[in-house]
């Protein structure tokens, strides 16, 4: 029994406490963001904090991604959860940022090429969204972009994508940074990219123009 207690003192205090075996790799992923811990992350990506705001891409009923943002005060030490797109918590209901997030960009991290004070947009591209995924079937790692990525190097994805999911439009995706070499245009969701042969190949991305020709 000594060496039970022994042990188990040992594991608990190798995970930083009884509470981090609970934590799930979507809710690790939003706090390595910044974002607090809540059930929202396990249908919202793109999660950060910024004067005060959780702002978050979240999936609605009808499988849609909605640009969304909850004051962090007002929800105490609740549950942050995600209702048909929208961020809540305990009596508060946060807002849809339609609009756009501060200073517009792809709502991942300020500072990214196509983010605030970046981007690469043109007409017709207001209105797309694309989430990425680390592994197949809309697992692993993910990002939602809504602007033109020339160079995914410093995303933690470059050559690193094999699923993705279209909010709304198309994206045409290239094997590399500022859409060189072989491209392709993708107008629904991808389950597995090996089928395309560009399984672990991407390296830009943007919105396909309307009308097809760049």
């Amino acid at each position: 029994m000594k060496r039970f207690l022994i042990a188990a003192a040992g594991v608990i205090a190798a995970t930083g406490g009884l509470s981090a075996v609970n934590v799930t790799p979507a809710e690790a992923q939003a706090q390595a963001r910044g974002a607090p811990r809540g059930s929202y992350a396990q249908s919202c990506t793109g999660s950060y904090v910024n004067q005060g705001r959780l702002y978050a891409d979240c999936r609605d009923t009808r499988n849609r991604m909605r640009e969304t943002s909850i004051e962090l005060a007002r929800c105490s030490s609740s549950d942050i959860a995600n209702d048909n797109g929208l961020l809540v918590c305990q009596g508060h209901r946060g807002d849809f940022e339609d609009g756009g997030r501060p200073g517009g960009g792809n709502g991942n991290y300020p500072g990214w090429p196509g983010g605030p004070g970046g981007g690469n947009g043109g007409p017709g591209w207001g209105d797309t969204t694309i989430t990425v995924y680390q592994d197949a079937n809309f697992r692993g790692r993910s990002m939602t972009f809504r602007e033109a990525i020339p160079n995914l190097r410093n995303s933690g994805l470059n050559d690193a994508i094999s699923s993705m999911r279209l909010g709304r439009g198309s994206w045409e995706v290239c094997e590399d940074a500022n859409y060189r070499g072989r491209c392709q245009v993708i107008s629904n969701d991808v389950r597995d990219l090996a089928r395309t042969g560009m399984n672990d190949r991407i390296s830009s991305l943007r919105p396909a123009r309307r009308g097809g020709n760049w």
